[in-house]
């Protein structure tokens, strides 16, 4: 149970730290075991190419929303920074990020219309299984 109301519940803070440190890793199974179907979709969608190679990481905001919780991380790699927003949902495996994307800044490239074509293409295809 959180200590305040509105805070994380400790097993959430936990699992947010553990996926980031694997991404800071590149433990690309320790960050993907938290990640739903729909949230791998939405991520990737939200990237062109390849998301960089990171160096460290840190929450820098959290809200709750409902049942569910929303967490901003800031990814820190060697010459630029981007925040990643997670929606954490409590489910039967334990807590899971049901939709995550990258927050864009102002000036900052964004995914072209083939990476949002193709995460499309992918959860259609999913969908039908």
């Amino acid at each position: 149970m959180p200590a305040h109301p509105g805070e994380p519940p400790e097993e959430l803070l936990a699992a947010v730290q553990d996926q980031a440190e694997a991404r800071v890793r590149a433990d690309i199974q320790g960050y993907a075991k938290y990640l739903t179907p729909e949230a791998v979709d939405s991520l990737r969608a939200s990237f062109p190419g390849l998301p960089p190679r990171v160096a460290a990481h840190g929450i820098e905001k959290h809200e709750p929303r409902g049942a569910d919780h929303v967490f901003d991380i800031r990814y820190s790699a060697r010459d630029e920074s981007f925040v990643v927003r997670s929606r954490w949902r409590k489910q039967d495996d334990g807590w899971m990020v049901v939709h995550a994307e990258r927050i864009w800044a102002e000036g900052d490239r964004r995914p072209g219309f083939v990476s949002r074509l193709a995460a499309r293409l992918l959860r259609g295809r999913r969908s039908r299984r």
